[in-house]
Order: structure tokens, then sequence, then C-alpha cells
């Protein structure tokens, strides 16, 4: 069972490496010709959608299941956060076809065709435990919800080595706190079994659940203190975690 996994594990990294290339020749030729009329990105984030829908269902043995996906704003100003389990969580919350601007380390622009995808949707950047960066990200933040966009960003900073969440950091609910915009609580459960922090191969047959939770509105935050408001939002997604489990 173990070779078997390991084999089909190789082979859909060997299908997303060749494809990879392939949709990105498509991605940029499609980008240049939409440039005139495309000011804000949404087509290539349409085709970012696309792409990652295929490699959604390349793998046979996950199933995906969306919860109250029709919460999820389009065309408004938002900040929405998610735990963070697997490299796969971009994916699957890309699968949802929102207008997500997301806010990622660096050293993922830096990486080849990723990181010129990411420059061309105009993500934001920010730069780990560097806190002269921050004003940086802040403004790029700000800039995008002044054109409705949601934000997206994984406030545990990184992927959670166990089924626990980590401690979240206060940069999402200072950029609400701000900016005044409401936050969009998303769970997300499975891709840690499926494709763990410290490893390449894919589990066998597992669900994958992606719940967006009720809207908090800025007029309802429970403190306008970013290390208040992180705990806040951090317990609602931390019980809804524990009771999707309980279903599964």
């Amino acid at each position: 069972m173990k070779l078997k996994r390991t084999l089909v594990s190789t082979l859909v990294w060997l299908i997303f490496g060749v494809t990879m290339v392939i949709f990105f020749i498509v991605f940029l030729i499609l980008w240049i010709v939409s440039i005139p009329f495309d000011r804000k990105h949404y087509f290539t984030q349409w085709l970012t959608w696309c792409w990652c829908s295929v490699y959604a269902n390349i793998y046979p043995f996950w199933k995906i299941e969306f919860i109250n996906k029709e919460k999820l704003f389009r065309n408004r100003a938002a900040i929405a956060v998610s735990n963070h389990q697997s490299l796969l969580d971009i994916m699957v919350l890309f699968y949802m076809y929102a207008y997500f601007v997301w806010v990622s380390k660096l050293e993922n622009f830096k990486a080849p065709i990723l990181g010129q995808v990411m420059r061309i949707n105009r993500y934001i950047s920010l730069v780990r435990n560097d806190k002269k960066t921050f004003p940086k990200m802040f403004e790029g933040i700000s800039k995008a919800l002044k054109e409705n966009k949601t934000i997206m960003i994984f406030p545990e900073g990184t992927r959670s080595l166990t089924e626990e969440l980590n401690r979240f950091k206060e940069g999402a609910f200072k950029a609400a706190i701000d900016n005044k915009v409401p936050i969009i609580p998303i769970v997300l459960d499975g891709t840690g079994k499926t494709v763990p922090k410290e490893g390449m191969t894919f589990s066998g047959k597992t669900k994958i659940t992606v719940k967006v939770l009720d809207i908090i509105p800025y007029e309802n935050f429970p403190s306008y203190d970013p290390a208040i408001l992180k705990d806040y939002v951090r317990d609602i997604i931390d019980a809804e975690l524990k009771l999707l489990r309980k279903r599964s």
C-alpha cells in the first residue's frame, strides 16, 4: 500500500510539474492580451482559478466539500483568515472561485512560475520576522481593499505540524481594524492528512472540508485591539474545527 501511494504521488507531482509549465505559457499569453481591458487583473485571477481547479481534481483519492461558500464576498473589501495545514490549502481555497488577494512570504515570490503568477496577480509580499517591511505590506493591503478586493491571510503564519492551531499573529486583524473592514473566518480540515508539512507523499482516501463561517462586521468586533481580536477569531475557528472533526 505504501509503495502504491508513493508511485501515485510521484505520478501526480510529475503531472503537476509538466502541466505547470504549459499552464504558465498560456497564462502569460492571455495576461498580455488582457492587459488593455483588465487593469484590476480579474481575468488573470480567473485563469488562476481554472489552473487550481484542474489540480484539485487530479488526485483520485480525495473529496473536497465546501460549506457556506456563498458567504464569501465578491468585489467587496474584507479580510479573510483561515487555518493552515498543508501546501494544498492555497489550491483548495482557490477552488472556491473567490477573488482573493493573497498575503504571502517573500520566498514564494522568488519561486519559479509560482512567483511570477503571484506578481502578475498583484499579491502582497512580506518578510517574516522583519518588522521594517510591515508598513509596505499594510500599504499594499489598504490599496487592495480600496479596490473592493478580499485579502486572504493565514494568521498562523506557517503550516501547523499537528492537528492543533498555532497561535495567531496580529497582522490580519490590525489590517481589518485600520481599514474598518469585516473579517471572514474560514475553517479548513483534511489537507494536513493528505500532504503533511514534512513530506511529499499523498495519503490514501481523504476528505477535505472547507467551511466559511459567519462574517464578523467591523461594528461587531469585540475589541479594536489586534491582540484581543486575533484570539477572539482564533477561538471561533478552533471551536468550529473541533466540531467538524466530531461530525466526520
